[in-house]
């Protein structure tokens, strides 16, 4: 999160529509801690399967501006990092048409069951 939040910074100071939502996280131990609750916002899992769609919730210009620019924001820094494990469980969606990704497990040279 603390990459997240660098890549924010860069993207803001070079004016880019770029758009990211980096969220609260709380280290409590080298194994636990508490994260921010993000309000109005589902996976798109859950969305699909509640029968919405993603673009039944882009209904403005906004919204769907809002969409491009965290999906553009997004890709870069999946790329970047080299997050892996991108799925629809993993990718939120907000109310004002954003995106944001949650579950940063696997990243870089991380792998399930391997480590760094």
């Amino acid at each position: 999160m603390q990459l997240l939040q660098e890549f924010d910074k860069i993207f803001k100071l070079e004016k880019l529509p770029v758009q990211l939502s980096p969220y609260e996280v709380l280290p409590l131990t080298h194994e636990a801690g508490i994260m921010e609750c993000v309000r109005d916002a589902i996976t798109i899992d859950a969305l699909r399967k509640k029968g919405g769609s993603i673009r039944s919730l882009l209904n403005s210009k906004k919204k769907m501006k809002n969409f491009i620019n965290s999906l553009v924001g997004y890709s870069l820094i999946t790329y970047f990092l080299q997050v892996k494990d991108r799925h629809n469980g993993n990718i939120m969606i907000k109310n004002d048409g954003s995106i944001f990704h949650i579950d940063y497990g696997f990243f870089m040279t991380n792998a399930p069951g391997k480590g760094v």
